[in-house]
């Protein structure tokens, strides 16, 4: 057995979608030689690029590389060939890449960094090429200008959610309602800056984005914010954040009432609703009846 000793590098994984209805309109003999064609064409892009491919599972492929910048050109070229093939063939790629630590074994990889990449994957809905945190830090500034912040994430076996990136790899068009960062920092702070103040009666409680999922209902053990009454269930309702903003998420059988300070009231069960201003919210009654057990909601 061939063992390597850990090294630091990108790992990029880029799964085709479209197969089956290409299977079911084409029959498996042309389908399976467009995806085959494909397949070909993403390793011999990645080979291009600096990158070795290090196995194909299905229509998806695995491919490393020493450094990052190499991965977001590899992913670009891949998506910008991927193009012409779409509109032919209803096929698309999902792209996710991380940085980080890995262990090689008999060729193939191993370690969170290879987890964290294929989940982001798996995340990216086609077209897309999402990346890490990890990756963002080994961008250039050429590269970063093409990038935002996507989501927030909490990877498997992760205690704390990271944050997620986007790379707009089809030009300006697609940057006209995004802000332009400058520098890892620069984001970063932006990001984790971002807090809300979680109120009820004399207890108030600041939370930022690292400190979500903020679960609130009565169970004292898995709870930030315990509320009793008898229509509020064991773990009520949380807070999130989603996307750039914090998410009110509600998985109650009486649902949440949430009421903008500048609006009207209305009811959420089994669904969630972004916080985008300061709100009063009650757990199963309308914020009329909370009397002590209302929550006030406040950004800053």
């Amino acid at each position: 057995m061939l063992l390597n000793r850990k090294k630091n590098k990108a790992v990029l994984f880029a799964d085709i979608s479209g197969s089956s209805a290409l299977y079911k309109t084409k029959g498996n003999s042309y389908a399976k030689s467009i995806i085959d064609h494909l397949i070909l064409e993403i390793k011999k892009l990645s080979v291009k690029y600096k990158g070795r491919v290090v196995k194909t599972i299905g229509d998806e492929v695995m491919v490393c590389f020493n450094d990052g910048k190499d991965g977001i050109i590899t992913a670009i070229a891949i998506q910008q060939s991927f193009e012409a093939s779409y509109s032919q063939h209803r096929l698309q790629v999902s792209i996710g890449i991380s940085f980080g630590e890995v262990l090689e074994e008999n060729g193939d990889l191993f370690a969170e960094t290879v987890n964290d990449a294929a989940y982001l994957t798996k995340m990216a809905k086609g077209s897309q090429i999402l990346f890490s945190e990890g990756l963002l830090a080994e961008l250039p500034a050429s590269q970063k200008s093409g990038a935002r912040e996507f989501d927030w994430v909490t990877f498997k076996g992760a205690t704390e959610p990271s944050a997620v990136f986007r790379m707009y790899w089809q030009g300006d068009s697609d940057l006209h309602n995004e802000t332009r960062f400058l520098s890892t920092d620069v984001v970063l702070e932006h990001i984790t800056n971002q807090i809300l103040t979680i109120k009820k009666g004399e207890v108030e409680i600041v939370i930022d984005v690292k400190m979500t999922p903020f679960m609130i209902g009565r169970n004292l053990s898995s709870c930030q914010m315990t509320i009793e009454g008898t229509q509020v269930s064991r773990e009520h309702c949380h807070i999130g954040y989603n996307r750039g903003k914090f998410v009110l998420i509600d998985h109650s059988t009486n649902g949440c009432y949430l009421k903008p300070k500048n609006g009207l009231e209305f009811y959420l069960r089994r669904e969630e609703f972004p916080l985008l201003e300061d709100s009063d919210l009650s757990l199963g009654v309308p914020t009329h009846k909370a009397g002590d057990n209302l929550i006030e909601i406040l950004y800053g």
